[in-house]
């Protein structure tokens, strides 16, 4: 076999997974990853490139070795695998059924037990191979707690698949296979590295949710995704050479390593010809390395190669099936029921709405026993029913819910409660007045959570406020970029209203170190939070900055380091009594941020302030300002004894800008409007009595 080291040595890079994807004529086949995982991969590790081209010499000659040796090469070797499922709770959440399917493919793959063997062509039908090792699902965990082998975690990371995401998560490469399914495999239907003694962190495959097995969300057509995969973890190039370039004219000059896969092209994305020839010789093409759609075998010197990178200390491949790992791992352990668990699509939802729940409970559970916190229980032996049941609060609260799985040998009972957070509508007063003051409003009475990804959270800042002592704010100066934090609310009733209006201050500087674009977002949610649309979007290059450019941590010196928005929701859409807010800040490595003010009031079709007076006939002499700060319009809610009262509209030198004679006895609604930039007092007399308050202009 003719082979250009060279040109091997510059393209023995990384692998990728084949990127298959169910043929129709007006569907593209999704591309590989491999080109850009590895000069990610090689850039974060100096010197693993190096590496590999230095033994695959070395590696080849072990495999011709094993190869012309014959016999007393047949030992099985059990190899424990680990699935974390990365989701955002949709479809990319596959089954346990799913997952298993794939490990069963996996297995007659590797076993030559698949049913299309007898489909192999003559001219490759003798070099066929059992490879002798098989994947099972672990039963222990890294501390040696029984486990189901799959674990779910939830986390938007889903949708980019890559190296952040799976360092969410990374069993030991030592005892486990590790393999994530995602919504997303960075832009491919998967991909993964050869052996290497860098990246012990990110080691394992990734593969997008609909090319995981034959069933679910995947189909037969892409089952042989993960076959192809391992091969790349053990250390198999495509059968063209280390690249993700079929079909090229110089592959005729690149080799793969394998002395008895012959030089091809290699197969363009779903072509298989099994008569084609290319580099002189009869392809390959239904080899599980090809990109033909139609693999069905691995060959004696890839089965060789594999099981020399088995017996290789490179990334440990050669702990994974030794007596001890086997043991510690479980894998041949009986399936006894040792663990009930379950998950829940969402934590915190309105009243009315629907909770799935889904049992994760191990193993052979027969009867499920759910207790759902508020009276109401659910109990049976239907899978149908009873194993992933959904339910539905009629009452607001937090509820513990717990599940307790059986079967004849016994019963076990989840340990740790999950909470459900069920919100009643129009929790948040309205208008909402929101400043962060120790005891007072909506913050004080736990109406806003905060959710962080990584980083700093959204925390309370004791000394820095715009119109009082404390503002919310994100320590964004301790990140070093690319966390994300969330600050959100309970409901707010929009039912009936023509708009709602979200003001709020907001304050933030670069470092004296360049310009970032850091993001702050108002987000709304019309279904109690399930979805989030973004309604302003404050960026570090646009608008974001209020101050200049801090060496040390910034924290806005006065009101003129701050600015703020006003910002009009007039979708009817979002006009629902449990309407939410919330934002959003992403650090790309700037400064640190600021929130203060928060008002959110609704108008109804005539423009009265929904329930800013509740009840205008009063004795008491009030006055009410909102939105307050403003863009130039606000509205005046006054309340008087007697038949009369005056207001009284003054700047901040104190000359009288505007006087008005309220007549009537009770009170009323009074458009303030053309108001110029600045501070403004606005007064209210009646009945010997006085009441001023304050109102600030934006400009």
């Amino acid at each position: 076999m003719k082979l250009n080291f060279s040109l091997y040595c510059k393209s023995l890079a990384s692998t990728c997974l084949l990127a298959l994807a169910f043929i129709a004529p007006a569907q593209t086949p999704l591309s590989c990853g491999q080109s850009d995982a590895q000069a990610a991969f090689d850039a974060a590790h100096p010197g693993a490139a190096e590496a590999r081209a230095a033994r695959e010499e070395a590696t080849r000659n072990a495999a011709r070795e094993r190869t012309q040796r014959g016999g007393g090469d047949d030992e099985l070797y059990i190899i424990p695998v680990v699935f974390h499922v990365i989701h955002d709770n949709g479809e990319e959440n596959i089954s346990d059924a799913q997952i298993q399917n794939a490990i069963d493919i996996l297995n007659a793959d590797f076993r030559k037990m698949n049913a299309d063997t007898g489909q192999i062509v003559a001219g490759f039908v003798n070099v066929a191979a059992d490879v002798d090792v098989e994947f099972r699902l672990a039963k222990r965990d890294p501390q040696g707690n029984c486990h189901s082998g799959i674990n779910r975690i939830q986390s938007e990371l889903t949708y980019e698949g890559n190296n952040e995401m799976k360092q969410l998560i990374n069993w030991p490469r030592a005892s486990y296979m590790n393999v994530y399914v995602a919504a997303s495999a960075a832009g491919a239907a998967g991909y993964t590295n050869y052996p290497s003694d860098w990246g012990a962190n990110t080691d394992g495959i990734v593969l997008r949710h609909d090319y995981v097995g034959s069933i679910g969300t995947s189909n037969p057509y892409r089952s042989r995704t993960l076959t192809h995969e391992c091969g790349h973890w053990l250390n198999l190039p495509h059968t063209w050479g280390s690249s993700n370039s079929p079909n090229e004219e110089d592959n005729c000059e690149i080799d793969d390593g394998v002395e008895d896969t012959p030089l091809c092209l290699g197969s363009p994305v779903g072509l298989c010809d099994l008569d084609r020839t290319t580099c002189g010789s009869l392809d390959n093409v239904q080899n599980y390395m090809e990109y033909s759609y139609c693999g069905a075998m691995y060959t004696m010197g890839q089965r060789a190669r594999m099981r020399v990178a088995l017996n290789d200390d490179i990334a440990d491949r050669n702990q994974l099936w030794t007596p001890q790992n086997i043991d510690e791992t479980g894998v041949y352990e009986e399936e006894l029921l040792c663990r009930a668990e379950f998950s829940v699509d969402r934590q915190e939802v309105c009243l009315g709405e629907e909770v799935q729940f889904t049992d994760a409970s191990f193993f052979g559970v027969t009867t499920w026993s759910w207790d759902f916190g508020d009276g109401s229980n659910l109990e049976g032996s239907d899978e149908s029913i009873h194993r992933n049941p959904i339910h539905i609060y009629e009452q607001a609260g937090e509820f513990e819910v717990y599940l307790t799985a059986s079967n004849a040998s016994g019963a076990v009972t989840s340990l740790d409660p999950v909470v459900i957070r069920v919100l009643d509508d129009g929790m948040l007063p309205a208008p909402m007045v929101e400043g962060f003051e120790s005891g007072q409003g909506p913050w004080s009475d736990g109406q806003w959570t905060v959710q962080t990804q990584d980083g700093q959270p959204w925390q309370i800042r004791e000394t820095t406020g715009y119109s009082g002592a404390r503002s919310l704010y994100v320590r964004n100066r301790q990140n070093v970029g690319g966390e994300i934090t969330r600050v959100t609310s309970t409901t707010f009733d929009a039912g009936d209203m023509a708009a709602v209006f979200i003001a709020y201050k907001y304050a933030y500087s670069h470092r004296t170190t360049g310009e970032t674009d850091d993001r702050l977002k108002l987000q709304v949610s019309k279904d109690c939070g399930e979805s989030w649309n973004t309604r302003q979007f404050h960026r570090g290059i646009i608008d974001l900055p209020t101050a200049e450019p801090h060496g040390g941590n910034f924290y806005p010196s006065g009101t003129g380091e701050w600015t703020g928005h006003i910002e009009e929701v007039d979708n009817e859409i979002y006009m629902v009594p449990n309407l939410r807010i919330r934002f959003e800040f992403e650090s790309k490595g700037g400064n640190n941020v600021f929130i203060d003010d928060i008002n959110v009031y609704g108008v109804d079709s005539l423009g009265n302030v929904q329930s800013l007076v509740v009840d205008m006939e009063t004795t008491a002499l009030s006055l009410s300002l909102f939105p307050n700060p403003t863009t130039g319009e606000a509205i005046a809610a006054a309340q008087w004894p007697g038949d009369g009262a005056v207001l009284i509209l003054r700047d901040a030198a104190g000359r009288l800008v505007r006087q008005e004679q309220l007549r009537g006895n009770g009170g009323r609604r009074i458009p303030l409007d053309g108001l110029a930039p600045g501070v403004h007092f606005i007064e209210l007399n009646a009945a010997d009595q006085r009441v001023v308050e304050r109102l600030l202009v934006l400009r």
